[in-house]
């Protein structure tokens, strides 16, 4: 039922994701044309100040989940409504806190960028913004009850019809009325809608959350929240600064209008992460529900099957990207919209890392693992915030991203071994340094050939068959190298057999 549960989920996360990149890709076309680079600029400054904000929330969502694991799987419904209800007061308060701290920013606004090619008050368009922030915190806290119960699919088909409603609805506006206003509304009043109707399917499905009769939390798991909460928010002071601060640099040192070329390739590359994080995502609850069972080695085998096919996936796709974003700007916006090769090696590095982050997360997330390591996110935060303000004097957009990557090694590096792996697999540290390091070498060799075959079809005057050439080259290039380095590996084997498996009952 575990697997089933996850590839339910994986797959309904993977098809709304899809969805999602088409229908964002138009939507991003109309936008530029109706409105111009520098209002989609502003949106990805606003994005990153309120993902900032969402300091607040503690950790808290995170917490829940973990904790509802243990009470789903005794079917305790007394100890699953304190929680619940726990929630509900905590997103309550955080709401309340994330807007105030909005409207205090507010006077501060003009500081991060002069605005330039903004027609629209940018305090109301701001406020937008942050009503649609705080709305997601008092409408959706019922979506945990259904990740804790793997039941994440039900999230993604209510999700899948908001992407499709809310696009239609951003080109209409767009197209009609070319406003950016009109643009924030639409999305303001769908999320809404989206989360009432969860909230009345979640009724539905566990009636007992509509219970009054509903007791005080126990003090031993209000005391392992605290811990827990308390952890957490080091980990959100971190993912504050190391997320939101690249695009406040971009736009105070570089301007709307390179902020604007950067979230092009952004939304590209955000959006197929997004999609590959989501499927690897949808394993959580089936692995902490594995993790009570405190089998080690079990628990080991998993973790090796979604390392490899982690780096299989984030490594053809990186190669992918380096091969094909430019060709594919290119031809979607114009020679004007294309960002220096350099820019291009840092977005995909970046690319890499953050995926191979995702394996150990997700054992991280589903153990609770967020106090004993709390300090290396701040650390972490801190140096990236650093070294990309030092090296954007030298090097520009790429020395942004570069402080990013350099600082992400931190934690891929060092904070996960020592936290996760060994505390887990009860394995040492050199075992983890020594897996990554052959990933990581590969992925160098396939990052180099990738390179030198972009210079070689960036000779062709045309473009559309540059784009074609490298579409073919980046499906056949990095898995044909993958196969040939890993056909006997066990973990290859091991999907090999899944896949089979999964075509014979097909």
């Amino acid at each position: 039922m575990r697997v089933v549960n996850s590839l339910r989920n994986s797959s309904f996360t993977v098809i709304q994701k899809i969805i999602g990149l088409i229908l964002g890709f138009v939507t991003r076309t109309v936008f530029i044309h109706t409105l111009g680079i520098s209002y989609q600029g502003l949106n990805g400054l606003f994005t990153s100040i309120l993902s900032m904000l969402s300091i607040a929330e503690l950790g808290i969502g995170s917490a829940i989940v973990f904790n509802m694991y243990r009470y789903i799987a005794e079917n305790d419904t007394e100890t699953m409504k304190s929680l619940m209800r726990f929630y509900r007061t905590a997103y309550q308060i955080v709401a309340s806190v994330v807007m105030t701290l909005g409207l205090l920013l507010m006077p501060f606004l003009n500081f991060f960028s002069s605005y330039q090619g903004i027609h629209d008050n940018i305090f109301i368009i701001y406020l937008l913004f942050l009503t649609n922030s705080v709305a997601g915190y008092l409408f959706s806290y019922k979506r945990s009850i259904l990740y804790a119960d793997q039941k994440n699919y039900i999230v993604n088909i209510f999700d899948t019809l908001y992407t499709l409603l809310v696009n239609i609805a951003y080109i209409f506006v767009l197209y009609v009325f070319q406003s950016f206003m009109l643009y924030l509304i639409a999305a303001l009043v769908l999320s809404i809608i989206e989360n009432i109707f969860i909230q009345i399917y979640a009724d539905k499905r566990y009636p007992w959350l509509k219970e009054k009769n509903i007791r005080k939390l126990e003090p031993e798991i209000l005391q392992r929240f605290k811990k827990q909460i308390y952890g957490m928010f080091y980990h959100n002071i971190g993912t504050f600064i190391v997320m939101g601060s690249d695009s406040l640099i971009i736009t105070k040192f570089l301007g709307l209008t390179t902020m604007g070329l950067y979230s092009n390739y952004s939304l590209i590359t955000g959006n197929l992460s997004g999609l590959l994080m989501a499927a690897l995502g949808g394993l959580t609850a089936s692995i902490g529900n594995l993790l009570t069972e405190k089998n080690v080695n079990k628990s080991f085998d998993v973790y090796k099957n979604i390392s490899f096919a982690t780096f299989w996936i984030f490594s053809t796709f990186s190669a992918a990207i380096l091969l094909t974003m430019q060709p594919f700007v290119l031809v979607w916006l114009g020679d004007k919209f294309t960002l220096s090769f350099p820019v291009l090696i840092m977005i995909v590095l970046n690319f890499y890392i953050l995926g191979m982050r995702k394996p150990i997360r997700l054992f991280q997330d589903a153990a609770g693992i967020f106090y004993e390591n709390r300090h290396i996110p701040v650390i972490g935060a801190a140096l990236n915030l650093g070294l990309s303000l030092l090296f954007i004097n030298f090097m520009g957009l790429a020395g942004v991203l570069l402080g990013t990557f350099l600082s992400t090694l931190i934690l891929y590096g060092y904070s996960f071994p020592k936290y996760i792996y060994s505390p887990l697999f009860g394995r040492p540290i050199s075992d983890y340094v020594v897996e990554q390091v052959k990933y990581l070498s590969v992925f160098v060799l396939l990052l180099l050939l990738s390179s030198l075959s972009t210079l070689l079809l960036n000779q062709l005057s045309n473009s559309w068959l540059n784009l074609a050439l490298s579409l073919i080259l980046a499906l056949i290039l990095p898995n044909g190298l993958l196969l040939l380095l890993y056909h006997r590996k066990p973990e290859f084997r091991y999907f090999k057999h899944l896949l089979y498996g999964l075509i014979k009952r097909a």
